[in-house]
């Protein structure tokens, strides 16, 4: 570029316009036609377009490595909300079962505390009719248990009259005894019936 070129560039005459930037391999043509020889100038072009083919092909896998990347993530965050909504279902029916096995031990409970407070009352009035709780206090003392009572009133039965018997049956069901609970998908329980004959 000669001294004359120097004195005719005029800064007063850029504008908002002139700032934005050239292409860089435009840049670079320019620059290689300004300070190479022809020879250099055109090895320089092309490794100036082999860069830029490798620039396109390196983009074009980070594209797709990219795309993929996204599949996968997608595809793990699928799986992730499947085992969380397992999860939910498995704590739901452990929670479901767990109610039925307390309100089942408190109904066996309760049948037991019934039991218990009929062999109470049938002790006791065995003993009344025998005359046997003089000075008796149900506060302080537990009622004679059944051999006891036997020893104390001659001539009781040894034993209640046998009951009749029952036709016991299997079945396998799938919810609990209410009825209301479903057991955890592909168990099952095997339980016994007793079915008195007549």
């Amino acid at each position: 570029m000669s001294n004359q070129d120097d004195n005719n560039i005029d800064d007063t005459d850029d504008t908002a316009d002139d700032y934005s930037m050239p292409d860089p391999f435009s840049l670079a043509i320019e620059l290689c036609k300004v300070a190479a020889k022809p020879a250099t100038y055109a090895a320089a072009v092309k490794k100036l377009r082999k860069v830029g083919r490798d620039i396109a092909a390196a983009e074009q896998k980070l594209a797709a490595l990219t795309a993929r990347t996204e599949q996968t993530e997608a595809a793990l965050a699928e799986h992730e909300a499947e085992l969380a909504a397992r999860s939910a279902e498995i704590e739901r029916r452990e929670s479901l079962f767990e109610a039925s096995l307390a309100e089942a031990r408190d109904h066996l409970r309760a049948y037991y505390d019934s039991l218990a407070a009929t062999d109470r009352r049938i002790r006791y009035r065995i003993l009344s009719s025998a005359d046997l709780l003089h000075g008796f206090n149900e506060r302080l003392q537990d009622l004679p248990d059944w051999p006891a009572i036997k020893q104390m009133i001659p001539g009781l039965p040894a034993d209640l009259p046998a009951a009749p018997p029952a036709e016991v049956t299997q079945e396998t069901v799938t919810q609990d005894w209410t009825g209301q609970h479903t057991f955890i998908a592909g168990s099952t329980l095997s339980r016994s019936i007793n079915k008195t004959t007549s």
